[in-house]
């Protein structure tokens, strides 16, 4: 009898060593899922059984951080009353903030500013919630965050500002926030690019003809001496290459190599930007590095169209 009660007792002991660590790990799995899917009545009831509203994943991601990239503010809220770090990150470096820019949950973002939360923090790659939210088009957001003091010239770690970032993605509303709270339209990138060059070579030309007016230098160099009509000339962009003409853009500057915009053009057989360079005093006669004209590189390049339009504007061999 006092053997099968020892075994008893033993297997009891085994069973509360190995049942309540699983417990408890599924009480962490528990507060993680509820607040992803938003289960306030869950989140409280684990909170108010002694779960940690500092509870993380594997990846450092906290409770917090699972409800604020599924806009769950009444969560956040609650995780927050709790204890929970607002400014804490996971290994990645992200913050519930960055989450939530990320997303453009507006409603979160405002719930995480109004506790404290840090909007200038930023990632090992340099980005802030404020960047996120700008390269991502959330001008909403954007303005939420420039109102909390953050640098609206910040860079990323490659020297891109976030204007520049929305200007690739040519992102008006998000372009205009970011001009309407003076971001500087000269800042260069470590190539020496500006937003105006970046939106000239996506061909962005709405965005091109806003940073104009708003005083981007339409000669502005980059470090090979590229102007914003080089990358739009190089990369086909009509428009752009037209918009930037009618600023004022110099047609017979050259690339690193001394190869002149009207060579470019003819050389990509692009018809409509040779006549808008023609027509706007393009040097017909302008040789590249190894003397050759715009007509020999149409020649050479069978473009018809071309050879005939340069022969007209009084080109020659």
């Amino acid at each position: 009898m006092y053997s099968l009660l020892k075994r008893f007792s033993v297997a009891i002991f085994i069973l509360f060593s190995v049942v309540l660590p699983v417990t408890a790990a599924e009480d962490i799995s528990y507060l993680l899922t509820a607040a992803s899917k938003g289960d306030l009545s869950t989140v409280n009831a684990l909170l108010a059984s002694g779960v940690s509203a500092n509870t993380k994943d594997m990846d450092g991601a906290s409770a917090l951080m699972y409800a604020a990239r599924k806009n769950r503010s009444e969560v956040v809220s609650a995780l927050l009353s709790r204890g929970a770090e607002i400014n804490a990150k996971d290994k990645g470096g992200w913050t519930p903030l960055m989450y939530a820019a990320k997303k453009d949950h507006v409603a979160t973002v405002e719930v995480l500013l109004k506790n404290g939360a840090d909007a200038k923090v930023r990632d090992p790659a340099g980005w802030s919630a404020f960047g996120i939210a700008a390269v991502s088009g959330y001008s909403r957001t954007v303005n939420m965050l420039l109102k909390q003091g953050v640098d609206v010239n910040t860079k990323s770690d490659d020297g891109k500002s976030v204007l520049m970032h929305a200007a690739k993605s040519g992102d008006l509303p998000t372009i205009s926030v970011l001009l309407d709270n003076k971001a500087d339209v000269h800042a260069q990138d470590k190539l020496g690019l500006t937003a105006l060059m970046i939106a000239a070579r996506q061909g962005h030309t709405p965005a091109v003809e806003l940073l104009l007016k708003q005083g981007a230098n339409v000669n502005q160099q980059d470090h090979v001496k590229w102007t914003a009509l080089t990358w739009a000339v190089k990369k086909s962009q009509f428009d752009a290459a037209k918009a930037l003409v009618s600023a004022g853009a110099d047609v017979n500057s050259l690339d690193e190599e001394g190869t002149p915009l009207l060579h470019i053009a003819v050389n990509n057989g692009q018809t409509e930007i040779v006549k808008l360079l023609l027509d706007h005093q393009a040097k017909v006669k302008a040789k590249d590095k190894y003397g050759l004209t715009a007509l020999v590189y149409a020649l050479k390049g069978q473009h018809r169209e071309i050879v005939e339009l340069i022969k007209g504007a009084g080109g020659s061999y």
